[in-house]
């Protein structure tokens, strides 16, 4: 089973679409965040840009996170699946949301995908939960992501190495979004994982 969480102001249609271009062997499903936005779409925390940098809401990220750990029992109570074949697949806000529930319910996931996403020392426990340890863990980003800059991925990945974690890293000459050669990786790397392959696409 693999789960997709969208970013900031979007909804559970804009990642539907990858689905038809990943091993048709995943049960694919999208899930809608729970704050309505009056722009339009939906959040799973508020954010706000100020002059000092990004505000984030961590106890409505927490609130939120809480929700989806409930919402993965209820999936692979009614699916069958267990840890080791549930994936999360989360973009922007959506990859913070991936890696928090990895973070909190290691024991339920076999990996996540982290795509131009931004993870922060604020989330980091003091010490990492040992069945974080070697868990697969893809990070994508863009070279010219204009809102989540490069130099912030690279920091991403330092604290995600810190983690344990099996880390691949992928940049790509794209902004904030995924590009036809980042779905190749995407794919690649999920395809692995449902066929035990531990070898990875290469990190830069």
């Amino acid at each position: 089973m693999l789960i997709l969480l969208h970013g900031y102001g979007s909804d559970e249609a804009d990642l539907l679409g990858l689905a038809d271009h990943l091993d048709p062997r995943w049960h694919v499903i999208s899930v809608r965040a729970p704050l309505r936005l009056d722009m339009g779409g939906y959040a799973w925390f508020p954010i706000e840009f100020t002059d000092t940098g990004l505000a984030v809401d961590y106890e409505a990220g927490d609130e939120a996170l809480q929700q989806l750990a409930q919402l993965l029992k209820t999936l692979q109570d009614g699916t069958g699946n267990s840890a080791a074949d549930t994936f999360v697949l989360g973009f922007s806000q959506g990859g913070a949301m991936a890696l928090g529930l990895l973070l909190a319910r290691p024991e339920d996931l076999g990996g996540v995908a982290f795509l131009s996403g931004l993870w922060s020392r604020q989330y980091m426990p003091a010490t990492a939960p040992a069945a974080m340890r070697g868990k697969p863990v893809l990070q994508t980003h863009g070279i010219g992501d204009p809102l989540i800059p490069i130099a912030a991925a690279h920091a991403s990945r330092e604290l995600l190495q810190e983690l344990g974690v099996a880390l691949t890293y992928r940049e790509y000459g794209m902004g904030h979004q995924i590009d036809a050669d980042c779905l190749r990786d995407v794919n690649a790397w999920l395809t692995a994982r449902l066929d035990g392959d531990s070898s990875e696409i290469p990190s830069v």
